[in-house]
């Protein structure tokens, strides 16, 4: 969910495109879902100084812990990052929860998928559940300079060296037809993949899968991280964090915003704030 914050040169707030007061923002924000409400905030008039209800309207979205995204145009096309650069928000695609093939046994597939992931029957490799409970295996990439560059800086989160389980919730319904699909299919469905393939590529074991409430559980199993895209979480049963936390070996849950590209921590374990930690020590699933 995103709430779209306007201020005007004036200092009239807008909220969504409609005029609403400092006090209801607070209430309006308050009530937003933590987990899965970003704030776009656009302010007329970037350029002079703010106005102080500017000024306010910041301090209320910091004071409920909503994440921000900044944009420098009044429509919200674009987002600006940190070093102040204006980029073109990319295209939402349009995410569901597809049906899914009830299996009794689901417990056993994803432990299977585990130790697919894991090597442990194999090369490994980022493993794709699919509704009706195939999978599809996509080999580690081959290295080069830029797999190598974006791998080193997804170290600094995970490191390389010790294989974690990095269970992903994503769509894993794609290219329609019959058969195989596309690394283009699955690239467009999973906005992110590139990441998902650098963090196999530093050797850990990578899943994805869609979430249902039917597989959450079995699907988190065993996990030190959980990664969750941003468009899926308004399709996630209630309590989801609840279940994910509770089968996990290490509750460390992201969501990745499909607006800004952006990852951003929703639990963690340990103290530290520019790494994942992990108290349970690995083992085989």
């Amino acid at each position: 969910m995103v709430l779209k914050l306007s201020v005007l040169a004036s200092g009239e707030l807008l909220l969504d495109g409609k005029p609403i007061q400092l006090d209801a923002l607070d209430q309006a924000l308050q009530a937003a879902d933590k987990a899965s409400t970003g704030v776009w905030y656009y302010r007329e008039s970037a350029g002079q100084e703010p106005h102080p209800s500017a000024k306010a309207a910041i301090q209320l979205v910091i004071k409920h812990k909503l994440r921000i995204s900044i944009s420098s145009k009044p429509d919200f096309s674009d987002y600006v990052d940190a070093k102040g650069v204006s980029h073109p928000r990319a295209a939402q695609s349009v995410a569901r929860m597809p049906e899914v093939v009830a299996a009794s046994n689901i417990g056993e597939i994803f432990e299977n998928i585990r130790k697919i992931a894991a090597g442990e029957k194999g090369q490994g490799g980022l493993v794709i559940v699919r509704p009706n409970r195939s999978y599809l295996v996509v080999p580690p990439m081959p290295e080069s300079a830029e797999l190598k560059k974006f791998a080193e800086g997804l170290g600094q989160l995970i490191p390389g060296g010790v294989q974690r389980n990095v269970a992903v919730i994503s769509d894993t319904q794609f290219g329609g037809g019959p058969g195989t699909p596309s690394i283009a299919d699955v690239d467009k469905a999973i906005p992110f993949f590139g990441l998902l393939m650098a963090l196999s590529y530093l050797g850990h074991a990578v899943w994805v899968f869609e979430g249902h409430v039917s597989a959450l559980q079995a699907g988190c199993s065993n996990a030190d991280a959980l990664l969750v895209d941003s468009a899926m979480i308004p399709l996630l049963a209630a309590g989801w964090q609840e279940t994910a936390r509770a089968a996990m070996r290490n509750a460390n849950i992201l969501v990745h915003d499909r607006a800004t590209f952006q990852l951003r921590v929703v639990s963690k374990v340990g103290a530290a704030s520019d790494r994942l930690e992990f108290a349970a020590q690995p083992f085989r699933a």
